[in-house]
C-alpha cells in the first residue's frame, strides 16, 4: 500500500542527529485513544498509522516536540509528545505487567466520575488498553455500573462495565476463526476511508484488515504489501471466508509485482473492504455492488497460519502486549 522503507529513508536522511532531549527515554506508551503517526515531524505532513491507547512503542528520537516512535506493527513515524508517556526499560516491564482492562465497544468515554452525566478524562475505541485500578487490599476498584481505571499517564477515571475485558481473559478467549472476523469486520461498515488509519475512527484497507485481526487477537504487518507475505498462497477459485484478497498490478518482464489494495473474502462471492468506506462488494462487476476495478491479483490465508512463522502473530506471543 505504502512505500514504508522509502519513507522512513527519507526522514532518517531529513533528521540525521534526532535526539534531542537528553531525558529521552527508550520506550513510551500511547496516551491517546487513536495518536496520529505523520510521516514527518509536522501536522501537514502526512499520515502513515496510527497508534492506540495502552500500546507500548519504542522512542528512536525527537524533533521539538515531535516524537518519533516505532509501534508493534512495526511501523516508524512521528507523533506529538503530549500523546504519549515516556519510560525507561524497567517502567516498560512494569507496564506491560500490569493487569489491564481491553474496551471491546466500538466508542466510548473514560469518564472523571462513575456518571455518564461526569465530565470525561478521554475518549476510548475498541481496542484500546487502560490499567485495572486497585484498593488498599488489593481489589478491583468499581462503583455501581463503572470500573475505576488508570490511563497510561495515571489519570483516574471510569469506565462503563459492559464496554471493557479483564485483557487477558479476552485474549485467552480469542478465537480467530473466519465466522468471529466477518463479525468484528461488519462493526466497520460505514466506517469513512482514512489514509493511514487503523481504529473506528477511520481505515485504510490494510489498517481495516489489521484492526479486524487486532479486534480478534492477531498482529499482522501495517501494509497491503507487507499482508501479501504472510499466510499461504490460495487459488483464486478456491477462496474460503476470511482469505485476504489483494489487488494492484501484476508483475511483467521489467516492473514487480506492485500490492495496493486488501479486502476480506467473506463468502458467496462477495468481500468486505475499505474503499471510500467500509462496504461489502461482489467480486463480480456486472453485479449492481461489483467492485469496479480488475480482479484480484490473488489470495492469501492467514487463518490456521498464526504462530507457525508465516508472518502472523498472537498477540499473545508479543512481547509489547505480554510478558514472554
Amino acid at each position: 500500500m505504502k512505500k514504508i522503507l522509502i519513507g522512513t529513508l527519507a526522514v532518517l536522511m531529513a533528521f540525521p542527529v534526532i535526539a534531542q532531549d537528553k531525558n529521552l527515554k527508550k520506550y513510551a506508551v500511547v496516551d491517546l485513544s487513536a495518536n496520529m503517526m505523520r510521516e514527518e515531524p509536522d501536522y501537514a505532513a502526512e499520515m502513515g498509522d496510527q497508534s492506540m491507547m495502552g500500546t507500548v512503542v519504542e522512542v528512536k528520537g525527537q524533533d521539538s516536540y515531535w516524537i518519533q516512535i516505532t509501534s508493534p506493527e512495526p511501523y516508524t513515524a512521528w507523533v506529538n509528545e503530549l500523546g504519549l508517556v515516556q519510560m525507561d526499560e524497567a517502567e516498560k516491564d512494569a507496564y506491560i505487567a500490569a493487569p489491564k482492562y481491553i474496551f471491546t465497544s466500538d466508542y466510548g468515554h473514560i469518564y472523571s466520575a462513575p456518571s455518564l452525566k461526569s465530565a470525561p478524562v478521554s475518549d476510548i475505541v475498541a481496542g484500546n488498553l487502560v490499567r485495572k485500578s486497585f484498593n488498599e487490599k488489593g481489589k478491583v476498584e468499581s462503583k455501581g455500573a463503572f470500573f475505576k481505571v488508570l490511563t497510561p499517564s495515571g489519570k483516574v477515571g471510569y469506565v462503563l462495565k459492559c464496554q471493557v475485558e479483564d485483557f487477558q481473559e479476552w485474549i485467552d478467549a480469542c478465537n480467530p476463526t473466519a465466522e468471529n472476523l466477518i463479525a468484528t469486520a461488519k462493526r466497520f461498515i460505514g466506517v469513512p476511508y482514512m489514509w493511514g488509519g487503523t481504529s473506528i475512527k477511520g481505515v485504510d484497507c490494510s489498517g481495516f484488515v489489521r484492526s479486524v485481526f487486532f479486534l480478534n487477537g492477531v498482529l499482522l504487518p501495517r501494509n497491503a504489501s507487507q499482508q501479501a507475505r504472510t499466510g499461504d498462497d490460495v487459488p483464486l477459485d478456491q477462496l474460503q471466508p476470511g482469505d485476504l484478497l489483494f489487488w494492484g498490478r501484476a508483475a511483467t518482464e521489467d516492473k514487480p509485482e506492485k500490492v495496493t489494495h486488501v479486502g476480506m473474502y467473506i463468502g458467496n462471492n462477495k468481500f468486505i473492504q475499505s474503499s471510500q468506506m467500509v462496504r461489502i462488494n461482489d467480486l463480480d462487476r456486472s453485479k449492481p455492488d461489483g467492485y469496479q476495478r480488475s480482479a484480484p491479483l490473488r489470495a492469501r490465508r492467514v487463518i490456521n497460519n498464526i504462530d507457525n512463522g508465516k508472518g502472523i502473530i498472537s498477540t499473545a506471543k508479543s512481547p509489547w502486549y505480554f510478558q514472554q
